[in-house]
């Protein structure tokens, strides 16, 4: 017989329990995840006709996340060749929202200018260039967070230096300025999880990536910040993984 749709969504909750918690897979899935990064996999996707430096399974979740969170505004930190923003601005207009999104990098190349220029997105997507934490970045995004309701929520993802230092800097300036309610999705948590050395010429490692720092961040703050599993473990083939958290205070 076929299930209701409550059987079936109490099917599907723990289909994804049993995902989230088997070791093995996961390690199985960083292996595939491994070789095909052999073949650059990361980087092969546009979205909207923009590059996207950004997994397959963590796109479908942001969709879900955007549909369930229903998001004033989203914020990336970490632009690249700028897709995640256009990703970020068409998944709020899917879901019926009035899309809002700002990008912060260090760089901001006349490539990406380009892209989100021509994209049918560029209204609806803000730029600012400069170092993600220093002060000014954080009145920028007082600024920004500050035109949306008060009991709006944001979605903040933190993609740039992968450092810990630099990651745990975003996260104690950026964070405060969420309002209650807000998601943190922080990404390249899976440094942790690749061989250690694996990223040649790059100052993180496992041990020193954002993981950690998440890590350090949510023990300094308990009262303030949680993980959500449901999301930090929604996807398989993921960057973050265990890297998604929740202000609740």
């Amino acid at each position: 017989m076929i299930p209701d749709d409550d059987e079936f969504q109490g099917m599907r909750s723990d289909w994804r329990i049993g995902l989230s918690g088997d070791a093995d897979l996961r390690s199985r899935a960083v292996d595939l995840q491994l070789q095909a990064e052999k073949h650059r996999y990361t980087y092969l996707r546009d979205w909207c006709g923009v590059p996207i430096i950004r997994l397959p399974d963590d796109i479908i979740t942001l969709q879900e996340i955007v549909f369930v969170e229903q998001p004033a505004a989203i914020i990336e930190v970490g632009i690249a060749r700028g897709g995640g923003l256009v990703l970020d601005a068409s998944l709020m207009q899917l879901v019926g929202l009035v899309p809002r999104v700002l990008g912060i990098d260090i760089a901001i190349y006349p490539h990406t200018h380009t892209a989100i220029r021509n994209s049918p997105f560029s209204s609806w997507i803000e730029m600012w260039q400069g170092d993600s934490t220093s002060e000014k970045a954080a009145e920028v995004v007082a600024k920004f967070i500050g035109t949306s309701p008060s009991d709006s929520k944001i979605v903040l993802i933190l993609d740039s230096n992968h450092t810990e230092a630099h990651v745990l800097s975003e996260l104690e300036s950026l964070s405060p300025l969420l309002p209650v309610g807000s998601l943190i999705l922080v990404a390249d948590t899976l440094i942790e999880e690749f061989p250690a050395g694996y990223f040649e010429n790059r100052p993180w490692d496992v041990g020193n990536n954002p993981l950690t720092a998440l890590n350090k961040f949510l023990e300094r703050h308990p009262e303030a910040y949680k993980r959500e599993s449901a999301w930090s473990r929604r996807a398989l083939i993921s960057e973050f993984r265990d890297g998604v958290i929740r202000r609740i205070a």
